[in-house]
């Protein structure tokens, strides 16, 4: 290429664009990112390899002022973005620029005037001006003029190389199995490269060994980014699918996409799982099945509470856009939305129509997303929901779950008898399970609670007539509402997999 821009290898999709921006001759380039140690470090390598010999790469920030990073050397009196945009307007050779402070000082209309001259003056050579900021607020004046890019978070082996620093600076430190590493290094994806160190330095601090029981501290960091958004919930990991009596058809459909995560799978062309909704009757296990899932597939899980979004500071929209870019940051994760449908109810009577703006935001996220976010929702009507959210493609599967069956009911009371330090063999869990045909998951688990107060309230052990009596004293929610549950049932018939 006669420009003097030598062919080189994609090393990233982001040095890679930046490349043919700098072949291109584009003179000015906004890079969104939260990571300037990183970016400075990407933009050296294109100072250094783009071209036929290397180039210097000068950063300023309103406290150094313009730097040579080549030697160090300060250009004196540049502290300010004004003086040193004039400096870099009097450099004759190709640089690569990199101002790290300026977009703060875009509202003052003479720095953005500037910055559109010394553009213009730099487009006739391959000189380019980098400007980092944590977000996209271009000043209109710049929008025809500015090209933009995004500094990815770091990839798996980005994060492994960041891990196996920190474990070479432990080494007195070492991991339980040789598979824990990729297990570290997916649950740290989405965070920074400084806060993925942090988090290794926190994990292997003080230990001799690293087992998986240890991934919950990464997941402090990741705790940390998800508070600060005010939207979305950190759930933390509780129990694993053992302790979901039934369902075996959503198990097994679970573990037949947990292999998904691994490299070896998407290498193999296996399309990314978008999400799972649960409907069915209340009380079964729906959000236990959901809060499950994390543990099982050792992800983080978040919640989306829409009262929140509603009310968030900027209006619904942002608030939407700020949670989903939090989800974002954070994946791989579990996006949970509980009781979906009353998320969206009332659409139709909703005269500004900011709800349905609102779900459709939602809806194109959910088909064109492209980080991994499984979105795990429940619903109690599922009759409310519209038919653009329930057809393939925005979610994967959508599973029934019905009352438990007489196994699943046996099932239920060992659960809930071994969680709370009982032997389920010293009950007569059989016949309670016969006796209970009509009771929800969530009604089991409360025969249990109630008879363990009853004989803890008499100074005694706990025996089967303790559980008998809390049956008689449940009236179950299919009793109550057995219409409603035999609408429900009607639905899934023919439109839903049912999870037993």
């Amino acid at each position: 290429m006669d420009s003097g821009i030598a062919a080189e290898q994609q090393e990233s999709s982001f040095h890679d664009r930046a490349h043919r921006l700098l072949a291109s001759k584009t003179s000015l380039i906004w890079v969104v990112t939260w990571e300037e140690a990183r970016l400075e470090t990407q933009l050296g390598r294109l100072a250094d390899h783009t071209f036929k010999k290397p180039i210097p790469l000068l950063v300023w920030s309103a406290t150094t002022g313009l730097v040579d990073r080549r030697d160090n050397q300060v250009f004196a009196g540049t502290e300010s973005p004004r003086s040193a945009l004039d400096a870099v307007l009097r450099i004759e050779t190709t640089v690569i620029v990199l101002l790290e402070d300026l977009h703060p000082f875009l509202t003052d209309p003479l720095v953005v005037r500037r910055l559109r001259e010394v553009s213009r003056s730099l487009d006739a050579g391959y000189s380019s001006i980098f400007v980092s900021a944590p977000d996209l607020h271009v000043p209109r004046d710049l929008e025809k003029a500015v090209a933009v890019l995004e500094l990815e978070l770091p990839g798996p082996e980005e994060l492994g190389s960041v891990l196996q620093r920190q474990l070479d600076g432990s080494p007195g430190t070492h991991l339980a199995e040789p598979e824990l590493g990729s297990a570290l290094v997916r649950a740290a994806a989405g965070l920074t490269e400084d806060e993925a160190r942090r988090a290794f330095a926190r994990l292997l601090l003080n230990k001799t060994e690293v087992t998986a029981e240890n991934l919950s501290e990464i997941y402090e960091e990741k705790r940390q980014i998800i508070r600060k958004s005010g939207i979305l919930d950190f759930v933390p990991p509780r129990g694993g699918l053992d302790q979901v009596g039934g369902l075996a058809n959503l198990k097994k459909w679970l573990q037949m996409r947990k292999r998904f995560f691994g490299r070896q799978a998407r290498n193999a062309g296996i399309t990314m799982p978008k999400g799972v909704l649960l409907t069915g009757v209340s009380g079964c296990g729906k959000s236990l099945s959901v809060q499950a899932i994390s543990s099982f597939w050792q992800l983080p899980m978040v919640r989306l509470d829409m009262n929140r979004v509603y009310g968030a500071p900027g209006g619904p929209e942002e608030g939407l856009q700020r949670a989903i870019e939090t989800a974002e940051a954070v994946s791989p994760c579990i996006l949970w939305i509980d009781e979906i449908e009353t998320a969206i109810v009332g659409m139709s009577g909703d005269p500004t129509g900011l709800a349905t703006r609102i779900f459709s935001s939602f809806l194109t996220w959910m088909q064109e997303k492209t980080k991994i976010v499984f979105v795990a929702a429940t619903a109690n009507e599922i009759h409310m929901l519209p038919p653009e959210l329930l057809r393939k493609g925005r979610f994967d599967e959508i599973f029934f779950v019905d009352l438990p069956s007489e196994q699943e009911r046996t099932d239920i009371f060992t659960v809930h008898l071994r969680k709370r330090g009982h032997h389920p063999e010293d009950f007569p869990i059989v016949n309670l399970a016969k006796s209970t045909g009509n009771f929800t998951g969530a009604e089991i688990e409360n025969v249990v609670v109630s008879a363990l107060y009853r004989a803890f309230g008499e100074d005694r052990s706990p025996d089967g007539d303790d559980l008998y009596w809390a049956v008689g004293q449940t009236i179950p929610l299919a009793t109550t509402m057995a219409e409603k549950i035999k609408e429900i049932r009607r639905w899934a018939d023919q439109r839903a997999i049912r999870a037993s």
